[in-house]
């Protein structure tokens, strides 16, 4: 068990660190809107993964994980409100002329942090009676609509966020139809392609005449490896009483 834990840590440790990695070697512009586009991918790529890997280890039942993902959701959407308001767009963020682009980022993270403080709070009245996945659909419903109105410069940074939309419809899908260990892996596929849709990146795949495709394909298939990994790291499943 340590060293499954210990394993655990360094791939998780890897895969933080392979992300900004692969930003240092191909983004050589940076103005302060592509290093802000940096850290607004990150940690919401972060915030997906791990929403994907507690879905994959999580053998305590719908209230274990429920309450694990809404703590996340609390972190995250708190977490990028107040870097956004304080530290990316000082001194009052959105409400200091941030833009359009800005305010749709904050509104979606927003979002997370009400989903979040609903699903502990619906979680402690119901317990397993919970609905499992009415927080989910919503968070993905209004991250599509924000996304599908969310205009971007470059093609690659289109194309990159209508297949973020679509995986995580397929992680709507698969927590819908009780699929956890798929829904893990959808969300941990959806994080890494997000994390490629950011400017920086899809300007250089836009400039070097690359394809767009090939590019979410590419990040599609690290974050399969990626969740590969977690999977087998993760505990054995629950035997089922036949």
């Amino acid at each position: 068990m340590t060293s499954k834990r210990t394993l655990l840590i360094i791939f998780a440790l890897a895969q933080l660190a392979l992300a900004p990695f692969i930003w240092d070697w191909l983004v050589e512009h940076r103005p302060r809107n592509v290093v802000n586009q940096f850290y607004g991918h990150y940690f919401p790529s972060i915030f997906l993964v791990a929403m994907g890997a507690v879905a994959i280890f999580e053998r305590k039942g719908v209230v274990a994980l429920g309450t694990k993902e809404a703590w996340l959701a609390i972190v995250a959407g708190a977490g990028y409100i107040l870097a956004d308001t304080f530290i990316m767009h000082p001194p009052l963020g959105v409400f200091d002329g941030a833009g359009h682009a800005e305010s749709e980022h904050v509104s979606i993270m927003g979002m997370i942090l009400a989903l979040g403080i609903s699903g502990l709070v619906v979680l402690k009245k119901y317990g397993a009676e919970t609905p499992p996945t009415i927080h989910f659909i919503v968070g993905v419903t209004v991250a599509s609509l924000v996304f599908l109105n969310h205009h971007q410069h470059t093609a690659a940074g289109t194309a990159a966020h209508n297949a973020v939309i679509i995986f995580l419809s397929v992680a709507a899908l698969m927590r819908l139809l009780g699929r956890m260990e798929e829904y893990g892996v959808a969300m941990i596929v959806s994080g890494w392609v997000f994390f490629s849709s950011q400017m920086g990146l899809a300007h250089y795949v836009d400039m070097s005449g690359k394809s767009p495709g090939a590019w979410i394909a590419v990040w599609a298939m690290v974050g399969f490896i990626s969740a590969t990994g977690f999977m087998l790291l993760a505990p054995p499943p629950t035997p089922t009483k036949d």
